[in-house]
């Protein structure tokens, strides 16, 4: 019943204002900091989205928020730092900014402020989201799951790499075995996101992290990852 309780809550935010609802998480440094190029831009990063929703494109106004974990919620009066990344498919759109967890936050669904003034490019434009712990200068090790525009999924986490076109493939340590193939998506203009990798909310952890731990071949050598996403437990 808890994944069905995410995807419910999860839908039922994409289609109302964000301003409707009361702010647990606030932009740390206003205004919004993002970027439009004329062409590409070159990326080292692998993980570029981990989402329960689609990636969008298709026209629909885009919504972003995240599933905040119990574990994230700061106690006493400190506040924590989590950063969304926003990057369009073909590498032309980013976003990076750090938010703020505010005390006594309440762990679910929870919308970030993400006042763009580039969203008639957002609409027409594929994307992938990531939200980390800590701020925008940590390397990531803990993921929460994105929400932007889109269907949310089937019950599947999505998981977006940069994977140069190389088969890639992913395996779960939550219950039960899992692992698969990544789904291929690459495009002539799909430059950031190459693969899609798609693991059944059951095989997540209810209760803390998942690792996930992904293969990427390149040159007929095989590279290994991991990361460790994290649910709300409610």
């Amino acid at each position: 019943m808890r994944k069905f309780r995410v995807l419910a809550v999860a839908t039922c935010l994409l289609w109302h204002p964000l301003a409707s609802v009361a702010q647990d998480v606030v932009l740390a440094e206003p205004p919004l900091r993002e970027e439009l190029l004329p062409r590409s831009k070159v990326s080292t990063e692998i993980v570029m989205g981990v989402m329960l929703t689609g990636t969008g494109g298709d026209g629909k106004l885009p919504a972003l928020a995240m599933t905040l974990p119990d574990r994230w919620v700061p106690k006493g009066d400190s506040e924590t730092s989590i950063c969304a990344r926003v990057t369009s498919k073909n590498g032309r759109y980013t976003a990076t900014n750090t938010y703020r967890i505010r005390p006594a936050a309440k762990a679910g669904t929870q919308p970030l402020d993400f006042n763009s003034k580039k969203l008639d490019f957002l609409r027409e434009n594929e994307a992938a989201v990531r939200i980390t712990l800590g701020d925008c200068q940590t390397r990531p090790k803990q993921f929460a799951p994105a929400l932007w525009t889109g269907d949310v999924s089937g019950g599947s986490l999505h998981v977006f790499l940069n994977a140069g076109g190389q088969q890639a493939a992913v395996a779960a340590d939550g219950p039960g075995d899992f692992s698969a193939y990544c789904a291929d998506e690459s495009e002539d203009t799909g430059l950031k996101y190459t693969a899609r990798c798609d693991i059944p909310l059951e095989k997540l952890n209810p209760h803390g992290p998942t690792t996930l731990f992904f293969t990427v071949n390149r040159n007929r050598t095989a590279e290994h990852f991991q990361i460790d996403v994290v649910l709300p437990e409610n």
